[in-house]
């Protein structure tokens, strides 16, 4: 176990490289001078190019790249473009911000989906089970964008009941349309998945025996088929955390929720290559760790699975 975690982490650092090159070069590609937007539209151009040279944007771009590369391996992010601020601090601020939205979102998709997924299963093509997987269908047809501004129009201007954009202190009124906008599409897909693993193992034998022996069908429910249909859902809850850790940024801007993805978004916006590169790389730390968590989850869940 141990070796095999040491293997994932050491083939990260490649997968580190090769974002910070692919990135690098997109983003030197893109037009505009990061300069001039620093400076701002109606600088002095002997401003803009003394900026240029501060910022070492007047270097050749092989330099830029392997300072870069060094900055990064010495854990030097160096300072944002916009904020003037050093970003490792930028990112302490804005990341736990997307971990509450994130966790919020996860928990609230996980509890429906799954528990839908169940019923859905239980009641094998009953109008519960077609009523449950339309709804999931039409949960991963909205597009996000479109299924944000109709919560914001119709609980916040219509009702008046939250608030429509914003940050309070975390867990409060403003993170209730956010989440539930990034659960809704989540839930239907753990919903599709439950379902299918569920009716996967209904009719194995230790699920025909225990119904022989006369247990009830909760029990079976709770102690034989939920336990051994958790590896595609976990596998799902997993991947989908992930995506949310991502912040999803277009949500973020809709809601004025100041965490890693309008972060990431601002910093593409203004070409601010430490910003955004910064918030790649964390993204990508926290995609290898949770896929990590994941897999070494399966070994828990399931004791068959051991990595050799």
């Amino acid at each position: 176990m141990t070796a095999y975690i040491v293997r994932r982490i050491l083939l990260f650092i490649p997968i580190l490289i090769g974002l910070v090159t692919v990135l690098f070069a997109l983003l030197n590609i893109l037009p505009g001078d990061p300069a001039r937007m620093m400076a701002g539209p109606f600088a002095d151009p002997d401003v803009v190019e003394n900026i240029r040279e501060q910022m070492g944007f007047d270097r050749p771009l092989y330099v830029q790249y392997f300072d870069n590369l060094w900055d990064l391996a010495r854990g030097q992010f160096g300072r944002s473009y916009q904020s003037r601020r050093p970003i490792l601090s930028d990112l302490i601020e804005v990341f736990p911000k997307t971990v509450q939205l994130a966790v919020s979102a996860e928990l609230i998709s996980a509890l429906l989906g799954i528990w839908l997924g169940v019923v859905a299963a239980t009641h094998r093509n009953g109008w519960a089970d077609r009523l449950i997987m339309a709804i999931a269908a039409l949960n991963l047809s909205f597009p996000l964008f479109w299924l944000a501004l109709m919560l914001q129009i119709f609980f916040a201007v219509m009702l008046r009941w939250l608030p429509p954009s914003g940050y309070g202190g975390g867990f409060d009124g403003f993170i209730i349309l956010p989440a539930v906008t990034l659960a809704l599409p989540s839930m239907g897909l753990l919903a599709r998945i439950a379902r299918a693993a569920l009716l996967e193992i209904t009719s194995e034998d230790y699920i025909r025996t225990a119904r022989a022996k006369g247990l009830a069908a909760a029990l079976i429910m709770r102690r034989h088929m939920l336990p051994n249909a958790l590896i595609p859902i976990v596998t799902v809850v997993g991947t989908d955390f992930v995506r949310l850790l991502g912040g999803t940024p277009i949500i973020e801007v809709i809601f004025s929720w100041p965490g890693l993805g309008k972060y990431a978004y601002d910093a593409l916006v203004f070409r601010d290559l430490p910003a955004l590169q910064a918030s790649v790389l964390l993204l990508a730390l926290c995609v290898s760790l949770v896929t990590l968590l994941v897999d070494l989850l399966y070994a828990f869940i399931n004791p068959r699975i051991r990595y050799a």
